[in-house]
């Protein structure tokens, strides 16, 4: 680590280890935490059957190289695909594929040291519903739930799971103006994500906010230094290994 990087203890790898290797695969994630890692960052959609999978757009395209959308195939199908990204990285990792989300658990279990933030997306509600996403979601995560923080821009599936008595859960903020709402007031979120671009230029009121501040997409080290001068407490990047 350099004079100038940033501990590890604030550094959040989103989907995995992205920078080098396909976003959100176990190959990312485990090489997020071979680098060091302690908080890893995931995303899930859901299948045709509703079961839930580690993968960020509902389309498949850009991750896979194929049309439709998760929601078009049954799981078991889904396992089958190749989650290489194409355009960016070429055929070098056409052999991984769409992990379960079962997969994470056995991660954390080999890795306890390591807090997963597991993103459900918005666009597996409509087809799915929040009740059976969180349901499948906690059922699925629990021999691991310390060790994991659910988190979506839904704020009412946030609030959900924190009426569940999920350990853990944060807000991802669709714009800065919603942190004084009541719904995500009342939430009383442990972690609160903001795009950096969305945030104020002068932050005011950081003692009224319960949550762990964390901005996202934070690519270099002067902005990060920046965000953290602010008052954000983590910083989630793509590029864990320059941060470090």
């Amino acid at each position: 680590m350099s004079d100038n990087a940033f501990n590890l203890n604030i550094l959040i790898a989103h989907r995995g280890l992205q920078s080098r290797f396909p976003e959100n695969t176990l190959l990312a994630l485990t090489k997020a935490i071979d680098t060091g890692a302690q908080f890893i960052e995931l995303d899930i959609q859901f299948s045709a059957d509703c079961l839930p999978i580690i993968y960020h757009d509902p389309d498949l395209q850009r991750v896979s190289g194929i049309q439709g959308n998760v929601w078009d195939y049954p799981r078991k199908e889904l396992l089958d695909i190749s989650a290489y990204e194409p355009q960016r990285l070429g055929n070098r990792f056409i052999t991984e594929t769409i992990a379960p989300l079962e997969a994470l658990v056995a991660l954390l279990q080999q890795n306890p040291q390591v807090t997963a933030f597991v993103e459900l997306k918005e666009e597996s509600i409509a087809h799915c519903g929040r009740d059976l996403m969180l349901e499948r979601v906690m059922n699925m995560l629990a021999p691991v739930k310390p060790q994991v923080v659910l988190i979506s821009y839904d704020y009412c599936l946030v609030e959900a799971a924190r009426k569940a008595q999920w350990g853990q859960v944060g807000v991802v903020l669709k714009q800065w103006q919603d942190l004084e709402t009541d719904t995500v007031k009342n939430i009383g979120s442990d972690y609160i994500f903001v795009d950096h671009e969305k945030m104020p230029q002068q932050i005011t009121g950081l003692d009224t906010i319960k949550g762990i501040l964390v901005a996202y997409e934070v690519g270099d080290i002067a902005l990060g230094k920046e965000l953290i001068n602010k008052g954000v407490s983590m910083l989630e990047t793509f590029e864990l290994e320059r941060l470090s």
